[in-house]
């Protein structure tokens, strides 16, 4: 297969990106786009992202054992399902075949432009390398980096003892939003957000302890450097927004306002218990 498979990949995200914006009348978009940016602040400027433990972790107070239940918890709270989650929105995007917003010669396209975009996410997710196909496998998948990191901090992600209420909250949250495509986009761009931040604090607390625990999970998570890293979670997070300020409702404000407050405090219950307990 010709190396060009993936590394054109770039380009074609662009152009999908392109027709995404072009597929509704230019009016609503940047009204949407204003109503998304508002939705991004907002969660930008939660307390999530301002806790302690963040600085905690970023001056690597935290110990090997504490850091061994912070990633069991982690594990059930976002990453044993992080691409069950992603796969179902792929199929929600079918819901664009009748978008309201979308021209009508555009919502056929307009599935597989979406579809397109998240796919990016969702093979990174499972273990393409988009710069060397040759290099591309399912262990390298980003979960199951994770068991190997388990594995090698001697965590049993099968023991569940130590997982606490917050985790398996986080972990049932998307449930009853499955049927939702605007839903799942705003909580998956949601927890971008915060894989960005808390992944980065991780690694470097982990640093501490053994540079082979920041290579695999932690190789895969933070900005795009162009690197070996092939970390992209800052360019799916774009792409993510893009895809929303898309379908957005603007009838539908609140309830995107209110389930994404719910969700981030799920999550700053689940960093504020993490710091509670390795206190």
């Amino acid at each position: 297969m010709s190396t060009l498979s993936f590394t054109q990949s770039e380009n074609a995200r662009l152009e999908a990106l392109s027709f995404i914006k072009k597929s509704i009348p230019a009016t609503l978009w940047n009204k949407h786009a204003h109503e998304v940016q508002q939705l991004k602040q907002t969660c930008l400027q939660h307390p999530l992202f301002q806790l302690p433990i963040l600085t905690r972790l970023s001056n690597q107070t935290l110990s090997l054992e504490q850091l061994k239940f912070i990633h069991i918890n982690y594990f059930t709270a976002i990453v044993k399902n992080f691409t069950d989650t992603l796969s179902m929105v792929i199929y929600q995007a079918l819901q664009l075949e009748n978008h309201e917003n979308i021209h009508e010669v555009d919502r056929i396209h307009a599935k597989a432009y979406a579809r397109y975009l998240l796919s990016l996410n969702l093979i990174d997710e499972l273990g393409f390398n988009t710069y060397k196909l040759s290099l591309s496998s399912p262990a390298r998948s980003h979960l199951v980096y994770f068991m190997d990191l388990l594995k090698l901090l001697q965590v049993n992600p099968l023991d569940q003892k130590q997982v606490v209420t917050e985790a398996y909250d986080l972990n049932q949250f998307n449930h009853p939003h499955l049927p939702s495509y605007n839903n799942l986009l705003l909580i998956l761009a949601c927890a971008e957000l915060q894989v960005i931040k808390y992944s980065e604090a991780l690694r470097i607390n982990l640093e501490k302890y053994d540079v082979q625990f920041t290579y695999g999970y932690y190789a895969c998570h933070g900005v795009v450097d162009h690197s070996e890293k092939l970390a992209n979670d800052d360019n799916h997070e774009d792409d993510i927004w893009a895809l929303l300020t898309q379908s957005y409702r603007s009838s539908q404000q609140h309830s995107y306002e209110q389930l994404l407050g719910q969700y981030l405090q799920l999550w700053q219950n689940f960093w504020s218990k993490m710091d509670t307990l390795t206190a």
